[in-house]
């Protein structure tokens, strides 16, 4: 009697051990798959900028309706007061972009750009891109002919990010690099920041 009795209290405590280290392993595996999903929830796809090489490029990015690739129609722009530009357009703001911006950093090109549509919708200046960029005296590069080379990728992806309403100037209107010009009028203007070697005012 005795002995049976020794023996039910020993199967009686395995199985209370075996039951312990089964519920043990399961919570462990429960705590893993709950730091796996949280790790997965948690997991935020890196968003990929647009790659425009060409004025085509950044005319299909904004929507524009392009014929023949060479031909935009008139196009409304929420953020911008111009009420329509030109694939050609588009290329005169790149190569302004070479010439003013072309050892300045992404952020410095795209500020150059901003500049010119800001413009665009001052009151201050005309109303068009091309008639800004060509307003006389307005751009070095456009007086010595820097104008004149051919834009790489970077200056059609600033002027995409510009004419998308990017504006790393905050409002400028005019720009200058304070170690090469000689307007004291130009200097007179508020600063409002520095990017790379240019000075942004307005």
């Amino acid at each position: 009697m005795i002995k049976s009795l020794s023996i039910l209290l020993t199967m009686s405590l395995l199985l209370t051990l075996f039951s312990a280290q089964s519920h043990h392993v399961e919570a462990k595996t429960m705590i893993k798959a709950g730091t796996s999903v949280f790790e997965e929830e948690m997991t935020v796809p890196e968003y990929t900028l647009p790659e425009p090489d060409t004025k085509q490029d950044v005319a299909l990015l904004l929507n524009l309706p392009v014929k023949h690739m060479n031909d935009v129609k008139q196009v409304t722009k929420d953020q911008l007061s111009v009420t329509k530009y030109s694939v050609e357009e588009i290329e005169m703001l790149a190569k302004l972009i070479n010439g003013e911006a072309r050892g300045e950093s992404f952020e410095g090109k795209v500020a150059v750009a901003a500049v010119t549509v800001n413009r665009v919708s001052s009151s201050e200046f005309p109303n068009s891109i091309e008639e800004v960029i060509f307003q006389s005296g307005a751009y070095t590069a456009v007086s010595d002919g820097q104008y004149d080379r051919k834009p790489g990728k970077d200056a059609y992806k600033a002027v995409y990010t510009a004419l998308t309403g990017e504006d790393p100037s905050s409002g400028a209107l005019f720009y200058y690099n304070p170690e090469t010009a000689t307007d004291n009028w130009i200097r007179s203007r508020h600063i409002i920041k520095e990017i790379g070697k240019h000075v942004f005012t307005r």
